[in-house]
């Protein structure tokens, strides 16, 4: 099941390549891909080992290196338009933070070789390993609040508050019920002060959005699941197993909705310093 990812991540990266002069947004590769936008960055980089702005930098600059090299009268504003560059600046930016000189001082004979990047780790196996359980959940309909850059102070404490106590002024009864965490953004592809964070509660038909309180009607899914108890480390560490070594070989792919975190002890309870949660992505069987 695995070659399915690869031969779909492959022809998207094919077609990148052949149209590195358009708009190359990512959630109109990942519909061509067949990937939902949510998780196709993830999807890329468990694939291909580098996430698609980087192979898209990089399939740039390879562009305009052959262009530079195969016609040296070019100038380089023409070869910056049909590689894709906003302009001759920004390809001589990338060119030189790449490959350690400017492109005018290029004599567009000699090899160039990338700089060494300072690259992470490899990611060691869990401690304890992770067990992933393919789980239905049904549909749910979450009184929620927003967060932007919420790993930033006491922003979630507050947000949560602001919630419970908004529930609690309409008579819900939200400790009997499952807190859950919608994650919109990741940070690899949006601006960290841009990054979004909802913190929701199930509630009945008769409660409505009102103010900064909004609803979200979530389907019913099936999901994979998979349990963690810790740091915001451990956390990550689901993530990227889910992504990088379930998926691939499940025979499932990501359906078109956000991570959730489904709380099973509220953060309130544990003071804000661990974490009790099952990380969940709905899937949908992987189709041709």
């Amino acid at each position: 099941m695995a070659s399915q990812y690869t031969v779909r991540v492959h022809a998207l990266m094919d077609h990148v390549r052949a149209h590195l002069d358009q708009d190359l947004n990512l959630d109109a590769l990942a519909k061509r891909a067949g990937f939902s936008p949510f998780h196709f960055h993830r999807v890329f980089k468990a694939t291909t080992g580098e996430t698609l702005a980087q192979f898209t930098r990089r399939a740039r600059l390879e562009r305009a290196a052959y262009l530079m090299k195969g016609a040296p009268s070019r100038s380089l504003a023409s070869i910056a338009v049909e590689s894709g560059f906003a302009s001759h600046s920004d390809l001589s930016r990338a060119f030189t933070r790449v490959y350690g000189l400017a492109p005018s001082r290029w004599d567009r004979k000699r090899r160039l070789d990338a700089v060494p990047e300072d690259r992470p780790e490899p990611r060691a196996p869990p401690d304890p390993p992770f067990s992933a359980q393919l789980r239905s959940h049904g549909a749910c309909r979450l009184a929620y609040v927003r967060m932007q850059t919420w790993f930033v102070g006491d922003a979630l404490p507050r947000g949560f508050a602001k919630l419970t106590a908004w529930l609690q002024a309409r008579d819900v009864d939200w400790r009997s019920t499952t807190l859950h965490g919608l994650s919109w953004d990741n940070y690899a592809t949006t601006p960290l002060e841009k990054v979004r964070f909802d913190f929701g509660f199930p509630v009945p038909p008769h409660v409505h959005a009102e103010g900064e309180i909004g609803i979200h009607e979530l389907p019913a899914v099936r999901a994979v699941d998979v349990h963690c108890r810790g740091s915001l480390q451990r956390i990550a560490d689901a993530w990227d197993y889910l992504y990088d070594d379930w998926l691939p070989n499940s025979g499932y792919q990501p359906a078109d909705l956000p991570g959730i975190k489904r709380f099973r002890t509220g953060p309130d309870v544990l003071g804000w310093n661990e974490w009790d949660l099952d990380c969940s992505i709905a899937v949908r069987p992987l189709t041709p």
